[in-house]
């Protein structure tokens, strides 16, 4: 019997290691935070990230997709239906008309990236940050404040739990 029992601790051991393992498993996420109140969901780093806003001046939405690139995100490409809107970012390029109307631009290679975003949520609040797996509106979830949005690893458990939020 004590073989046997040596071998069931052994066993157990080796499964509480592997769970263990797993869970401690970093992931890439997004969080979105006030400093009070935090947003996560998973940013897998092939993932587009999308944030979309009313630009003031010319009074239309704009559609900003960043990419993570190492603990930071970056700016890829802008669309509008204003062209002023995309020729007001200077990137020097040629705006053009997508397949789906809106004026498109890529952002040039020497666009830096950036550790974090800081928005500040504006009284009309027309603003969010989007995947193809989730949505967060920013006025309803921060109010009209300023929020920090970086891309982060967390252990596998955390960011599920945070995520479950």
């Amino acid at each position: 019997m004590p073989g046997r029992n040596n071998a069931l601790v052994a066993l157990g051991a080796a499964i509480a290691i592997a769970a263990g393992v797993a869970l401690a498993t970093p992931v890439s996420v997004l969080t979105v935070s006030d400093g009070t109140t935090e947003f996560v969901a998973t940013l897998d780093t092939a993932e587009t990230l999308q944030y979309s806003y009313r630009q003031s001046i010319y009074q239309v939405t704009v559609f900003e997709e960043l990419a993570r690139e190492g603990n930071g995100l970056r700016i890829q490409r802008v669309r509008s239906s204003d062209i002023r809107s995309i020729e007001y970012f200077g990137w020097n390029g040629e705006p053009a008309r997508s397949g789906e109307g809106l004026w498109v631009e890529d952002s040039p290679r020497t666009v830096s990236v950036d550790p974090e975003l800081v928005i500040r949520i504006t009284p009309a609040g027309e603003q969010d940050l989007s995947t193809s797996r989730w949505r967060v509106v920013l006025k309803p979830r921060f109010g009209e404040t300023v929020v920090r949005v970086r891309a982060e690893d967390r252990p596998w458990l955390i960011a599920m739990l945070e995520d479950a939020k």
